[in-house]
């Protein structure tokens, strides 16, 4: 696959184009008023609209299966996107998956940014099927961040982590199981929820032990924020 770059100034815009797999994408971007989604494909606003589900878009980040699984996407068909998404500057890839580039919101003009909120609006609601299966009080002697920190981008046994979204509302930590169901861990205030979309009974017993696991990882988090608070006082107690 051959990509090749042009860039030319046209009465104060800058025209740029994307060689890609023998077709030619042009985009045009005018500081004045920034890029429009009407220069996307219909793949690429489907992409930027899951990864624009909330306001601090540089931390909502998704892996490639993730993306895939959530938008029914075909992987060849992401590829592209992606690939087109992060030659525009829009998406960039991280460590644990791919997120929207810091500048997402000031390079897209305001029609497209609410175009975008719109779609990840209808995305989300047909997402909507996940049930409670347990709940855990964070101490506050725990940061959340620290949870948040410990568990993203980890597999735990037959859940694969697939992606994170960071809002005003809190944190989403998302794992599925196979092909057969996705988990939630969803940090609202201090509370951690594990909820699953786990339809028949085999599969919400296996949802249930795959919350206890995530929960044990939660627990770790606490033992070993107690035990540096343990040998902290250990060491003032032998200094004095």
């Amino acid at each position: 696959m051959e990509n090749k770059e042009a860039k030319t100034e046209i009465e104060g815009k800058e025209e740029k184009e994307i060689s890609l797999d023998d077709k030619m994408i042009q985009l045009i971007i005018d500081d004045s008023t920034g890029i429009s989604l009407d220069d996307f494909q219909a793949n690429d606003k489907k992409v930027l609209s899951i990864l624009n589900q909330d306001d601090d878009l540089a931390a909502n980040q998704y892996t490639f299966n993730g993306l895939a699984r959530k938008l029914g996407m075909h992987q060849q068909s992401l590829s592209r996107s992606l690939h087109r998404l992060k030659n525009s500057g829009l998406v960039e890839k991280s460590e644990t998956g791919y997120r929207p580039s810091k500048n997402l919101r000031s390079t897209l003009v305001k029609r497209s940014r609410l175009d975008l909120e719109n779609l990840s609006r209808k995305i989300s609601k047909s997402n909507l099927r996940f049930s409670q299966v347990l709940q855990l009080y964070i101490p506050t002697t725990v940061e959340v961040e620290e949870i948040v920190n410990k568990l993203t981008g980890k597999w735990f046994g037959d859940l694969r982590w697939i992606g994170l979204i960071d809002g005003d509302g809190g944190y989403v930590l998302q794992w599925v199981y196979g092909d057969k169901f996705q988990i939630n861990l969803r940090i609202v205030s201090r509370f951690a929820i594990v909820e699953s979309n786990a339809a028949d009974d085999k599969s919400k017993a296996e949802s249930v032990v795959s919350a206890y696991k995530i929960f044990e990882q939660i627990t770790k988090v606490f033992q070993k924020i107690k035990s540096g608070e343990r040998n902290s006082m250990d060491s003032f107690n032998q200094y004095n």
